[in-house]
């Protein structure tokens, strides 16, 4: 018969007796509650009682029944840190042990053992001392044996091997249902993420504001990084800071411009990501920081501003999600950004180009000096009063500047003839917005302008020119700086005749009102009459004082 003794169990798990049980020597990492759960699931599957060893360590980590009777002889012991598979040890006693791997990890490795009967049930010498070890009695050792299982080899062979195989699609079941799980969270956030993106790019327009985009930005950020502290910061065009935060902390300008002077020379083409703050001597100028993203402003050359998302709640940490996002709308408004700074450099370059322009029509007929800028910005109050805004308010004023541009093509005695012009004189006159709109069709940057120049002497009865355009046919553009420009030529003085009196110039329009100006435009003219003539009485003093000190 082989001996086995708790002595000989001993000094593979290292017991201590206390109270009659087995004091446990536990680990709880990882690793040891996976191989514990592993056994206790294997014991459940099968209903065998089981303990479970690390071999390599020769510790006893558990057992799966606290009323379980350790009988291990020693050649059993032997195999225990030498088996790869499932192993059954047939004694000559009738008893058949079984060892099953559970986890081999660098110098742990973990193993499930336990016994059964293979045949008739029977009180042999060691169960009875294992059993006066434990303090058991002879009627509690009697109950223990009444509830053990009896199978034969082959039997035992099977039900562990189909419960082996059952754990194991188990654990693959599990890990497939974690990474389901871990690839729908990802794509929830990476579908927030192309969404945010999406509304950022349908809001990339000029006439769109830094401020309204950059708070559009923030807003998304926000419900996307549930964080302390998210800002973005950046200044304009026009030099002018904008600080957006959503705080929930006192976090401002001045310590954020701090915060960022902590990282002078950084290489800014990747996000900075620090999510142990405490751990460094950033934690020294900024205690209350515990991790962040900061991320400049940019359009890959030059830098607007900073976003910054700081502290994140439910002590999460910060990854590469959160800094991609963050770049990637950074990238987003820091192009829109550069984009205005070049259309605002445009439409400066386009300004000069049309008051060079019109300079050039007032150096041709003095008599008329000033006539296209007043008939543009009082385009511009009409339209406004109209409703219109954005885009279409500064076209028509450039379309007034150039109204009078085809003036260029017609003779110069003929423009500064003081007399009444004859009828050949008078259609020479009539060229002059054919005459812009071929000089100025070419330039593709004026082309909305063009109908505002072409056809701003139509009439709303069709009797006008050059096209005899009648009705609503006629441009928007060109009925508005039609009135606009018979305003300022019948109230102006011209060397052959005085301006007009207001009263009787009203009163024209009252009278040509749906015949030859539109209705709508004569009633905002109306409306806004003395907003009008404080407007053209400001504009020619002005003029009168740049003439005094010989500034041109």
């Amino acid at each position: 018969m082989v001996l086995g003794t708790i002595d000989s169990l001993k000094k593979l798990s290292n017991f201590s007796q206390c109270g009659g049980d087995w004091d446990l020597e536990l680990h709880l990492d990882a690793k040891n509650d996976l191989a514990i759960s592993r056994m206790k699931r294997i014991s459940e599957l099968t209903g065998l009682s089981m303990y479970c060893f690390d071999s390599n360590q020769q510790i006893l980590h558990d057992k799966s029944n606290t009323q379980s009777l350790a009988y291990f002889p020693a050649e059993v012991l032997n195999e225990i840190g030498a088996i790869e598979g499932l192993t059954l040890i047939e004694n000559t006693n009738g008893i058949t042990h079984f060892l099953v791997p559970l986890l081999q990890d660098g110098k742990q490795r973990f193993i499930a053992a336990g016994f059964v009967f293979s045949r008739e049930k029977r009180k042999l010498t060691e169960m009875v001392l294992s059993a006066v070890k434990q303090e058991w009695s002879s009627e509690e050792l009697d109950f223990w044996l009444e509830s053990q299982r009896v199978l034969d080899v082959k039997s035992l062979h099977a039900l562990l091997s189909l419960a082996v195989l059952h754990l194991d699609e188990e654990q693959q079941l599990s890990q497939l249902n974690e990474e389901v799980d871990n690839l729908s969270e990802c794509l929830d956030e990476t579908f927030e993420e192309i969404s945010l993106l999406h509304e950022v790019a349908q809001h990339l327009k000029i006439s769109e504001s830094p401020e309204q985009l950059g708070q559009l930005c923030l807003d998304r950020i926000s419900t996307l990084i549930e964080a302390e502290t998210n800002i973005i910061w950046f200044e304009d065009q026009n030099n002018t800071s904008r600080f957006l935060s959503d705080s929930q902390a006192e976090f401002d300008e001045l310590k954020l411009a701090r915060l960022v002077a902590q990282f002078d020379g950084y290489n800014w083409n990747q996000p900075l990501v620090i999510n142990q703050v405490e751990s460094s001597l950033l934690s020294l100028e900024f205690p209350d920081l515990h991790n962040l993203v900061l991320v400049p402003v940019s359009d890959g050359i030059n830098s607007f501003g900073w976003i910054l998302s700081c502290n994140l709640l439910k002590s999460e940490e910060y990854g590469t999600i959160q800094a991609s996002l963050l770049n990637s709308v950074a990238s987003f408004l820091g192009t829109h950004l550069r984009n205005i700074d070049l259309y605002a450099q445009q439409e400066e370059l386009m300004l000069s180009f049309v008051k060079s322009f019109v300079s050039t029509l007032d150096a041709k007929d003095p008599y008329t000096r000033g006539h296209s800028e007043r008939v543009a910005l009082i385009a511009q109050q009409l339209a406004k009063q109209l409703g219109y805004s954005g885009e279409f308010i500064q076209e028509i004023y450039l379309s007034g500047l150039l109204h009078d541009i085809g003036k260029i093509g017609v003779d110069d005695g003929i423009l500064r003839k003081e007399g009444k012009l004859t009828d050949e004189e008078f259609a020479q006159i009539q060229k002059h917005p054919m005459i812009g709109y071929k000089i100025l069709t070419g330039i593709k940057k004026l082309k909305n302008l063009l109908p505002g120049i072409r056809n701003h002497h139509e009439q709303i009865d069709g009797r006008g020119y050059p096209d005899g355009l009648r009705g609503s046919d006629i441009p928007l553009m060109a009925r508005i700086i039609a009135v606009a420009d018979a305003y300022d030529a019948m109230g102006s003085d011209r060397p052959y005749r005085n301006g007009m009196p207001l009263e009787r110039l009203e009163n024209i329009f009252r009278e040509g009102k749906g015949l030859q100006w539109d209705s709508d435009v004569i009633d905002a003219y109306f409306e806004i009459r003395d907003e009008i003539t404080r407007l053209s009485q400001k504009y020619n003093e002005a003029a009168e004082s740049l003439a005094g000190t010989g500034t041109n």
